[in-house]
């Protein structure tokens, strides 16, 4: 499809074309989904991710202004999502863990043991991480640095850094998965 077919495709779909809307979904859908479990990691979360791209292209239809490729569009959009699942994400881990942190008794000896048995898989998990992956946690987490900071100590992109965290999250979600 070349930037006139689809022109005339976009101005359709504005007025109210389905069959347009589906011939755009058809052709961009599958490439965007594999672009976006770059990002995520999980195929089915991609396929939603991107679901609700084209959702919301369909109701914001009459509102559509793009000003460059409309590839292009569609890649920032998924990208701009897929940042945003993974920030709420790890913000539904990092809670998780300082509930757990919360709850615990010190006094009851059942909870000291899930406590010590939650830090033990912690330090497992961040064991098991490759070198890389866990020095870009640690200066996160622990040493509060941003991404762009972490990139120019560790000398990587801040899209390598973005890569680690969203890698290391997940790999401290499934490992932790037990106590969550």
């Amino acid at each position: 499809m070349n930037e006139h077919e689809l022109n005339i495709l976009l101005e359709k779909m504005k007025a109210g074309d389905r069959e347009s809307f589906n011939v755009i979904f058809r052709r961009y859908y599958p490439p965007l989904v594999r672009f976006c479990i770059r990002f995520v990691g999980d195929e089915d979360q991609a396929a939603e991710i991107v679901q609700d791209l084209f959702v919301k292209l369909w109701t914001g239809r009459e509102k559509l202004a793009v000003t460059s490729s409309f590839e292009s569009y569609m890649i920032r959009s998924v990208r701009n999502a897929a940042y945003t699942y993974i920030n709420k994400e790890r913000s539904h881990a990092e809670m998780h863990l300082r509930m757990l942190g919360d709850e615990t008794d010190e006094t009851d000896p059942s909870e000291t043991l899930q406590s010590n048995n939650l830090e033990a898989s912690y330090q497992k998990v961040l064991a098991a991480m490759p070198e890389k992956r866990r020095e870009v946690f640690l200066a996160s987490r622990f040493e509060g640095l941003k991404y762009a900071e972490i990139a120019t100590k560790l000398n990587m992109s801040q899209k390598t850094v973005e890569a680690h965290m969203s890698a290391a999250i997940k790999q401290l979600y499934e490992g932790l998965k037990d106590y969550l």
